[in-house]
C-alpha cells in the first residue's frame, strides 16, 4: 500500500511540474509572442501616412490644378507603397507562433493591417480617377485667345480621347455610379465643344448648360467621395485595443492556455 501511495505521489508530483513547468514556458512564449506584434507594429506605422494623404485630398478644391496633378502622382506611388507594406505585415503577423490565449490578439492584428490596406487601394482608386478627370479638363488651360479653330479642334479631340478612357473600376462600389455619372457629363460637355468648334453648332446657351452640369456632377462627385473617406472606419479604436491586449499579454508569466 505505501508503495503504492509513494508511487502515486511521484505520478503527481511529476504531472505538477511538467504542468507548471509548461505554464512558466507557454508564458514565456506568450510574451514574446506580444513582444513580436509590437516589434511588427513599430516597423510598419503605416496609419499616418494614410491619414496625411486623406487630409491633403481633402484640400484640393483650394490648390490649382497643376499642385493637384502633381500631388496626385506621388500620392498614388504612396499609397501603393502602403499597400505592399500592409500586405508585409499582415504576413509576419500570420507567420507568428501565437499561444492560444493570444490567439484573438493575432486576428485582430492581422485584420488590422488588412483594412490598411484596403483604405489605401480605396483612396489609391478614388484618387486616381480624380487625376483622370484633372487630365481631361486641363484641356481648358491649354486653350488661348489666338488658338486657332484647328488647334481648339485638336486639343478637343485629345480631351474627348482622355475622357473617353476614364475608368471608374478601381473606385469603391459607393463611388462607381457618382464617378460614372461625371465621366458621361464630361464626355457629353466635350462633344457639345467639338460641335461649336467644327460649326455643326452654334448653340452657346446649350454648351454653357452642358459646362454647368459638368462642373455640377464635378462638385458632387468630390463631395461624395470627401464623405467615403470621412465615412472609412476609425482604425485608431482596433489599433488601440490591440495596444491594450499586447500591454495584458506582456505582463502574462504564467498560462496554461
Amino acid at each position: 500500500m505505501r508503495k503504492f501511495i509513494l508511487y502515486f505521489l511521484l505520478v503527481f508530483l511529476f504531472a505538477a511540474v511538467v504542468t507548471f513547468s509548461y505554464g512558466f514556458l507557454n508564458g514565456e512564449k506568450i510574451r514574446s509572442f506580444a513582444t513580436q506584434v509590437s516589434r511588427v507594429q513599430a516597423e510598419h506605422d503605416l496609419a499616418p501616412k494614410i491619414g496625411k494623404i486623406e487630409a491633403s485630398f481633402r484640400d484640393n478644391s483650394k490648390k490649382e490644378i497643376s499642385q493637384i496633378r502633381d500631388e496626385s502622382k506621388q500620392s498614388s506611388i504612396e499609397l501603393d507603397a502602403v499597400i505592399k507594406e500592409s500586405e508585409t505585415a499582415k504576413k509576419e503577423i500570420e507567420n507568428l507562433s501565437a499561444p492560444t490565449v493570444s490567439g484573438g490578439t493575432k486576428k485582430l492584428a492581422e485584420d488590422y493591417y488588412s483594412k490598411l490596406a484596403q483604405e489605401a487601394a480605396d483612396l489609391k482608386g478614388i484618387i486616381g480617377y480624380m487625376s483622370q478627370i484633372i487630365d481631361v479638363a486641363a484641356v481648358f488651360g491649354e486653350m488661348k485667345e489666338n488658338s486657332s479653330l484647328d488647334e481648339l479642334k485638336n486639343l478637343i479631340a485629345g480631351a474627348k480621347e482622355k475622357g473617353n478612357a476614364v475608368e471608374t473600376g478601381s473606385l469603391p462600389s459607393g463611388l462607381q455610379a457618382s464617378a460614372q455619372n461625371l465621366k458621361d457629363s464630361m464626355n457629353a460637355f466635350l462633344e457639345k465643344m467639338d460641335n461649336i468648334a467644327s460649326l455643326k453648332s452654334d448653340n452657346m446657351a446649350e454648351l454653357d448648360a452642358g459646362y454647368n452640369d459638368f462642373s455640377q456632377k464635378e462638385d458632387e462627385f468630390f463631395v461624395n467621395a470627401k464623405k467615403y473617406i470621412d465615412g472609412m472606419e476609425n482604425l485608431d479604436i482596433l489599433e488601440n485595443r490591440i495596444n491594450i491586449d499586447l500591454e495584458r499579454l506582456g505582463k502574462i508569466k504564467f498560462s496554461l492556455k
